[in-house]
């Protein structure tokens, strides 16, 4: 009989485990939107640019929807970056070489989270590639965080609205620990 009372103990708590591991991460979605303007006949020579739309991001009403708050946070990570072109339409990024987007928090050096160095021609959406291991938790919980652009190409055509949608894997403690 205390056989069974102890395999049945193991198996409550080992499910109790696997299910609070999976509570306590959590993914949290920052969208961000720029217009570049259209280039004019100087501006085209210019290789460097900053595409913006990403200043002065707050995660707190995030945190507050998913129960947590940012005392709760273990760890931060960039999961998956994405770029889109919402007009004008049959815009691509051929204007663009390369691009990489760094996190900035006041009292934090800035670090690079996410890069492209080669644009495919042709593209209305990119996939940027996520630099793995950078921990954003110190910005994220910084009271203001920025994403910034470092570009080169050159300005486009017409004036283009770029969107970035950025989704962080957010660690975070719950009772379950």
């Amino acid at each position: 009989m205390k056989a069974r009372i102890r395999q049945w103990a193991m198996i409550i708590a080992c499910v109790g485990l696997a299910t609070c591991s999976n509570l306590d991460n959590i993914d949290v979605d920052a969208e961000g939107q720029g217009t570049i303007p259209a280039a004019t006949p100087l501006e085209k020579l210019l290789s460097n640019f900053d595409l913006g739309g990403f200043n002065n991001i707050d995660f707190s009403q995030s945190f507050k929807n998913q129960g947590a708050s940012k005392d709760d946070v273990d760890s931060v990570r960039v999961k998956s970056f994405e770029l889109s072109i919402p007009a004008p339409p049959g815009q691509t990024f051929d204007f663009l070489q390369s691009v990489a987007f760094y996190a900035e928090a006041s009292g934090h050096p800035r670090v690079r989270i996410a890069h492209l160095d080669t644009v495919p021609k042709g593209a209305s959406s990119l996939q940027v590639s996520v630099d793995p291991g950078v921990e954003l938790k110190p910005y994220v919980v910084a009271p203001q965080m920025s994403i910034t652009t470092q570009a080169s190409g050159s300005r486009p055509d017409q004036e283009t609205t770029v969107k970035a949608d950025v989704r962080l894997d957010v660690d975070i403690h719950t009772g379950c620990e």
